[in-house]
């Protein structure tokens, strides 16, 4: 995966009834959110129960309830990617960058589904991918009309350009798509370095806030002992096998760096069973999994017997 970036973890036609006092804004607002917030849990404990049709049925209830709330929509998005139906988790996207439709972080939220889903459905023909390259470069272009200076739209723009050029046939328009997109990675760096000038992030800079991972799955359990949390008594364990990751093309191109977090557990030979990304890079994430999946380490003893452990790594993406 190159997401998270979450991000992971993971913005938005007004009607046309009249306005409000200003002084009843607030209250208003107040009880959208009071609405929704409890619909919200209700249909996520439908959804981890199995009962799908129930927790669609709660959130649609929500959003008739509450049309003018973001959070109803993005947990209605949310539920429709979860359940793999794209065009639905676009459509509500759409709907909630609607909300606030000068705000180009609704936009570029778009923009990143359609990299995802563009860059990781190997099940794509040519044909649908292109058509997912463009859309998510139509939603970088709205997100860049509103803000000329946000790196992650250009960024974006950057990568999703890359991905339409090695799909094209003609040599000139190939050359024309990358030299555009070279142009906008080093817009990109530019205003990445001058932030960096200024103590910002450099990752933050450069991709800004992306949607989280999803939670990891709780640890599997070695002979009915689940791993134990590295610390105190439980010391870190000695990497003995390392495997640096391989630079994505595309995010070396973009110029994309920074640290992708994983929390990892090593069973009781010392290697890695399972890999779940904490802080995401999403053009990274992959790359970052597979290296930290063929490490391996010395075995962790507690009273002289190997034990599974579960700890935190980094994979540090820099450019030479």
């Amino acid at each position: 995966m190159f997401a998270a970036l979450l991000v992971f973890a993971i913005a938005f036609p007004q009607s046309t009834q009249a306005q409000p006092p200003r002084d009843a804004a607030p209250r208003a607002a107040a009880v959208v959110d009071s609405t929704a917030a409890p619909a919200i849990r209700i249909a996520k404990q439908q959804e981890d129960s199995g009962a799908i049709a129930d927790a669609e049925a709660t959130l649609l209830k929500a959003r008739a309830a509450s049309p003018s709330s973001k959070d109803v929509l993005i947990a209605l998005s949310g539920f429709y990617n979860r359940q793999g139906d794209f065009d639905k988790t676009i459509a509500a996207l759409e709907d909630a960058a609607q909300l606030s439709p000068d705000d180009p972080k609704g936009y570029q939220l778009i923009a990143t589904f359609y990299w995802e889903k563009a860059y990781k459905d190997h099940r794509l023909l040519p044909a649908e991918q292109y058509t997912y390259t463009t859309q998510g470069i139509a939603a970088t272009d709205r997100a860049i009309a509103l803000k000329p200076d946000y790196v992650e739209a250009l960024t974006y723009k950057n990568l999703l350009l890359r991905m339409r050029a090695n799909l094209e046939s003609d040599p000139a328009q190939k050359q024309q798509l990358i030299a555009e997109a070279d142009a906008l990675r080093n817009k990109a760096m530019e205003l990445n370095q001058s932030r960096m000038a200024i103590g910002g992030s450099s990752r933050d800079a450069m991709l800004g806030p992306v949607p989280p991972p999803p939670p990891p799955p709780p640890p599997a359990s070695y002979d009915g002992m689940a791993p134990l949390r590295v610390g105190g008594n439980i010391k870190t364990p000695t990497k003995i096998r390392d495997v640096r990751p391989l630079y994505p093309p595309d995010a070396q191109s973009a110029g994309i760096t920074g640290v992708v977090i994983i929390e990892a557990v090593i069973d009781p030979a010392g290697k890695v069973s399972s890999a779940n990304v904490l802080r995401s890079i999403p053009p990274l994430d992959q790359a970052a999994l597979d290296a930290v999946r063929q490490w391996e380490f010395t075995p962790t003893l507690l009273n002289g017997a190997p034990v599974p452990v579960i700890m935190t790594v980094t994979v540090n993406f820099t450019l030479q």
